[in-house]
C-alpha cells in the first residue's frame, strides 16, 4: 500500500495518508489540522458535527480524540472517498448528505473548516449551523484571510470571498456569538505555497472554464491530483522535518496577521 512507504514522521503530521484511494492532503491543510487539533484537544469530549467535512480526514481525527463525530457532505464523491478513507483507518464517524430536523440543539461542538467563502449567503448559512448547536455549544470554524490575497486558488475552489479579520469576527459576533479564540495559521509556509499555487490553479481554470462555483466546490475537498504527484517528495524525511518546523513558526505568529487564514472558537453569549 502506498501509505506504508511514507516515513513515520509524515504519518504522524498527517494522521492518515492515502494516496491509494486519491486522498493526499495539501501543505495548508497539514498546518491547519496541526492548530485545530491542537485547539479542539482543549474541548470536553462530546457530540461533534463538522459541516463541509470533504472526505471527513479530520473526523478520523476526532473520532480518535474521543469525541462522537458525524459529517455532513453534500458532495457523493467526497462521501464516498471519506468512506473509504473511514475503513482504512478503522474510524466509527458517519458522514451524512443532507442535514436532519432532529439535529436541532444537539451538538456540543460544531466545525465547519474552510465552508464559509464557498457560500454566498454566509450569514444565513452560519444561522442554520447555529440552530444545530446545543445551548452550551462551541463553534469552531475557519476561513480564508485577507481579502487582497484573492486569487486563482480562490476561483478554482469555487470561494464567493475571502475573509478580513474585522469580516469575520463581525459575521460571529453579529450571531449572538462570543469569540473565545482566533488566530492566523500558516505563516510563512501556506503563504508560499498559496502563492505558489495560483500559478498552478490558473492553467486549471483555463482546463474547466465551465465550472461554476457549485461544481468547483464540490470538488475542491476531493480533486487532490496535484498535490499528488508531489506526495512522494513532501513525505521524505528532510521534507518532514521542514514541515514540522513550519508548523512550530505558524504557532510563533499565530498571534499576528501574517498567515493565510483564521481559526475561531466561539460559544454563545
Amino acid at each position: 500500500m502506498a501509505s506504508a512507504k511514507m516515513n513515520t514522521s509524515y504519518s504522524e503530521l498527517t494522521g492518515i495518508v492515502a494516496t491509494e484511494i486519491g486522498w493526499t492532503p495539501p501543505v495548508r491543510y497539514l498546518l491547519r489540522r496541526a492548530r485545530i487539533l491542537d485547539l479542539i484537544k482543549r474541548e470536553t469530549k462530546g457530540s461533534l458535527l463538522e459541516v463541509g467535512c470533504g472526505a471527513g480526514a479530520l473526523l478520523c481525527d476526532f473520532t480518535r480524540l474521543g469525541f462522537s463525530a458525524q459529517g455532513l457532505e453534500t458532495s457523493t464523491a467526497a462521501r464516498e472517498m471519506g468512506s473509504a478513507l473511514a475503513e482504512l483507518s478503522s474510524s466509527t464517524h458517519q458522514i451524512h448528505g443532507e442535514s436532519s430536523s432532529e439535529w436541532n440543539n444537539t451538538f456540543d461542538i460544531l466545525c465547519a473548516f474552510d465552508v464559509l467563502e464557498h457560500i454566498e449567503d454566509d450569514r444565513s448559512a452560519l444561522g442554520t449551523w447555529l440552530e444545530w448547536l446545543a445551548p452550551h455549544g462551541r463553534l469552531i470554524i475557519s476561513v480564508p484571510a485577507h481579502r487582497s490575497r484573492w486569487g486563482d486558488g480562490d476561483v478554482w475552489a469555487g470561494h464567493w470571498r475571502r475573509y478580513d479579520r474585522q469580516d469575520i469576527t463581525n459575521l460571529i459576533t453579529s450571531q449572538g456569538l462570543r469569540i473565545t479564540h482566533i488566530e492566523c495559521y500558516g505563516f510563512p509556509l501556506a503563504n508560499t505555497t498559496e502563492w505558489l499555487g495560483n500559478r498552478i490553479y490558473r492553467d486549471l481554470i483555463r482546463r474547466r472554464a465551465h465550472r461554476d462555483k457549485a461544481q468547483s466546490t464540490a470538488t475542491s475537498g476531493t480533486d487532490r491530483h496535484v498535490y499528488g504527484k508531489a506526495a512522494r517528495y513532501i513525505s521524505s524525511f528532510p521534507a518532514s522535518t521542514c514541515l514540522r518546523m513550519a508548523m512550530a513558526v505558524q504557532y510563533a505568529a499565530r498571534k499576528t496577521d501574517w498567515g493565510s487564514g483564521y481559526l475561531i472558537a466561539a460559544a454563545r453569549r
